[in-house]
């Protein structure tokens, strides 16, 4: 149930959200990285923000260039 092949999910928005994310994820390690090494403190202390946003953007990336798909058809 869980690995279910869905027929319905649209794989160009789904690669979009993906690379999206990947970039988003990596700019922020990079910043905070950054931050680091020059302030002695990162940017954002709590990896779960860094996590959640990084999904929200995910589900948000989809959800837009879902629209955007399905109004050029």
């Amino acid at each position: 149930m869980f690995f279910k092949k869905d027929s319905k999910i649209n794989k160009n928005s789904v690669n979009t959200a993906f690379q999206s994310t990947f970039i988003f994820w990596g700019f922020t390690l990079l910043i905070n990285a950054l931050f680091e090494k020059t302030q002695d403190k990162p940017l954002v202390s709590n990896s779960f923000v860094i996590l959640f946003s990084g999904l929200a953007i995910f589900y948000l990336t989809e959800l837009i260039a879902n629209y955007f798909n399905n109004k050029k058809k």
